[in-house]
């Protein structure tokens, strides 16, 4: 999702009636906060840059292997001069339809139980070591995904295949320095259903607005006021999905006075009407429960 500056909007992944998309290629890095509505997970094959999310920030590197929930914000900046090699695996899987598949792997299962937690924590491993056989692994899935041989027997093999070679927690990544950007977010997260000034933020983080302005979009490549309308727009949504909350309230609880307002932001950012958002997601999810497990 991104504000009206970019053109860009929430980036729905369009799986259909399947249950996984698969994609190994050269590509731009999303340069703005955004989040999926299934789990994603990404593999850095070349290039350097910063993966932020959680309030924290990553060295994007060879080697590194993310997973980002449903519904958590996440942005991706890579180095100007690594963008010509950026390459990375990018895998957005339907967990509703595979969860019900892993009964049978009480650990795999419990694992995608944690790892898709709506809005949750992001989970990042060093994989560095295993990288012929991950690149091996993918290149396989790639294949089986262009032959439209992705089946459900065939995407709970590649989690769980992948899933057997994570590493021990002690042993997972460790986020960069605490930066004041991070400070900003968790301000963010704390006060978005009131109404933000960058006065409001500066005077509780002890810092001049220009200061916290010029910080935060060193740090990120982003406006504050981007990335205040990319939080409240998430939790739009998640109330959409999760609650039948009238769209005025919807609109109050997310830090709206104006619901008309509120609409024309969402419509901007998401691409439909929050009523039409509503619609689409009841509409996925009466598609799940006549697919059954």
């Amino acid at each position: 999702m991104i504000t009206a500056d970019v053109p860009d909007k929430l980036e729905l992944i369009a799986l259909k009636d399947r249950i996984v998309s698969f994609s190994r290629l050269n590509a731009n890095a999303i340069r703005y906060h955004h989040w999926h509505q299934c789990l994603e997970i990404l593999y850095i094959e070349a290039g350097y840059g910063v993966v932020m999310t959680n309030h924290r920030h990553y060295t994007l590197r060879p080697g590194r292997l993310f997973f980002f929930p449903p519904f958590t914000l996440h942005k991706i900046m890579v180095e100007e001069q690594a963008a010509s090699v950026y390459r990375r695996t990018i895998i957005h899987v339907d967990h509703n339809v595979i969860l019900p598949l892993l009964t049978s792997f009480p650990r795999h299962y419990h694992l995608l139980q944690q790892l898709t937690v709506r809005d949750g924590q992001a989970l990042v491993v060093e994989m560095e070591n295993l990288h012929a056989w991950l690149d091996t692994l993918f290149n396989h899935y790639n294949q089986l995904g262009e032959r439209h041989e992705l089946d459900r027997e065939n995407v709970v093999s590649l989690l769980v295949s992948l899933f057997t070679m994570l590493p021990t927690a002690e042993v997972r990544v460790s986020e960069d320095e605490y930066r004041l950007s991070e400070q900003v977010m968790m301000w963010v997260e704390e006060h978005f259903m009131n109404k933000i000034s960058l006065d409001n933020i500066a005077a509780d983080l002890q810092k001049s607005k220009s200061y916290v302005s010029r910080r935060f979009h060193s740090e990120t490549g982003e406006k504050i006021t981007e990335y205040i309308t990319t939080y409240r727009l998430r939790k739009a949504c998640e109330l959409l999905l999760r609650t039948s909350l009238p769209i005025n309230e919807i609109a109050r609880q997310v830090g709206y006075a104006e619901t008309t307002y509120f609409i024309t932001a969402f419509k901007k950012g998401i691409g439909k009407s929050p009523l039409q958002y509503r619609k689409h997601l009841s509409a996925i999810g009466e598609k799940h429960s006549k697919r059954g497990p």
